[in-house]
């Protein structure tokens, strides 16, 4: 099964600040799709729930200097 996650990113305020979080989420164990929007701060991922939840992902986000709100 295959959830989706959205995440509200307020501290995504450049085209590299949206590569970064695309990046790291593609190479994350069980996202499986991942959408980030820089005009609407906001970020889609699709992810496995038997391998990862939305809270380690809005964990991993804030490592990277993203306080990330899931919606």
């Amino acid at each position: 099964m295959i959830l989706t996650v959205e995440y509200n990113i307020p501290d995504m305020h450049c085209k590299k600040c949206a590569e970064k979080i695309s990046l790291a989420l593609q190479f994350t164990a069980g996202v499986s799709s991942t959408i980030v929007n820089l005009e609407s701060l906001h970020a889609t991922v699709q992810i496995d729930p038997l391998i990862i939840n939305g809270t380690k992902i809005k964990a991993m986000l804030g490592a990277l200097g993203f306080n990330a709100m899931i919606l």
